[in-house]
């Protein structure tokens, strides 16, 4: 019992950090200052945190700060510099190598990519997904697969996130140390994404969205006000797969829905659309992140 306390107690304490993390990534953010937020020595939280999230605290930073360029990049017409600056690099050099070696191309590479060719393929590995339609173009190109399918019912657990997409991994980040702490991982859990808005037409602070992992219980107790029950209804999906990094996203869900879904007869239920997150950005780099889209059919 006491070591299950002392679990939840750093799981909490853990908690405040990452909410510290994800409102200060444009300030500096040295050990010394998050072990204070987690009430504990600097000598000891390196560790534990380590422990408990999989990663070293800097790494944690580093692909935080890395990620949300990447999309400050597609979005903004920001200069390269200021954007450095925006994340805490001291120099365009600093920044430039460092968003390299993650992304694989320079920021201005990726920039001029993902900004002039929205349409951008799916790099899809045949052995990992099979009967998908390839749809066509006016020019004959490949286009992003989709799939119709049949899912069943999905229970979950989940945090709510409010605000800009791009940083439900603070909700994740929640979740799964509540998970972790109560040993709710298996090898069936899947991690999910529900998103309530479209982010082009509603302001980016009242977005909202579900942090989710998936549990073979239903009625499973939750001892946390944090982490809610919910599930995703069984019927009939249009499933689309994308590889590559999340701040690309808005480019298969424009294809989905404003080419294949008036193409394809097909009626939407009154269901919002949610993800499917098949790895992991901790251990897997950008360009090989696979992520399923869902959308519930009529």
């Amino acid at each position: 019992m006491m070591k299950e306390c002392t679990q939840l107690g750093y799981q909490q304490r853990l908690v405040r950090v990452v909410d510290y993390i994800y409102q200060n990534l444009d300030a500096p953010l040295d050990v010394n200052t998050l072990a204070d937020v987690a009430c504990m020595s600097p000598y000891h939280f390196h560790r534990i945190y380590r422990l408990m999230t999989g990663e070293t605290i800097n790494t944690s930073i580093r692909r935080l700060r890395l990620s949300m360029s990447a999309s400050d990049l597609i979005r903004t017409d920001n200069s390269i510099a200021s954007i450095a600056k925006k994340f805490s690099y001291s120099s365009i050099e600093a920044y430039s190598r460092a968003f390299t070696k993650l992304f694989r191309q320079p920021p201005s590479e990726y920039r001029q990519l993902h900004r002039s060719s929205p349409n951008t393929l799916a790099q899809l590995s045949p052995q990992n997904w099979m009967k998908f339609q390839p749809l066509y173009d006016q020019e004959n190109q490949l286009m992003y697969p989709v799939e119709i399918t049949e899912i069943p019912t999905i229970h979950l657990i989940g945090v709510k996130h409010q605000g800009d997409y791009m940083k439900i991994g603070q909700a994740f980040d929640k979740l799964c140390m509540y998970a972790g702490s109560h040993n709710l991982f298996t090898e069936r859990s899947r991690s999910f994404g529900i998103y309530y808005h479209d982010p082009k037409t509603v302001p980016i602070e009242e977005l909202e969205s579900i942090a989710c992992i998936s549990v073979d219980d239903p009625n499973q107790v939750i001892d946390d006000e944090q982490i809610i029950k919910l599930s995703i209804p069984a019927g009939r999906a249009a499933t689309l797969m994308f590889k590559g990094p999340y701040a690309e996203l808005e480019q298969p869900y424009a294809w989905l829905f404003g080419q294949w879904l008036p193409q394809s007869e097909q009626s939407l239920a009154d269901h919002p659309a949610f993800e499917e997150y098949l790895n992991a950005p901790q251990d897997t780099a950008p360009q090989d992140l696979l992520t399923r889209i869902y959308c519930l059919l009529k």
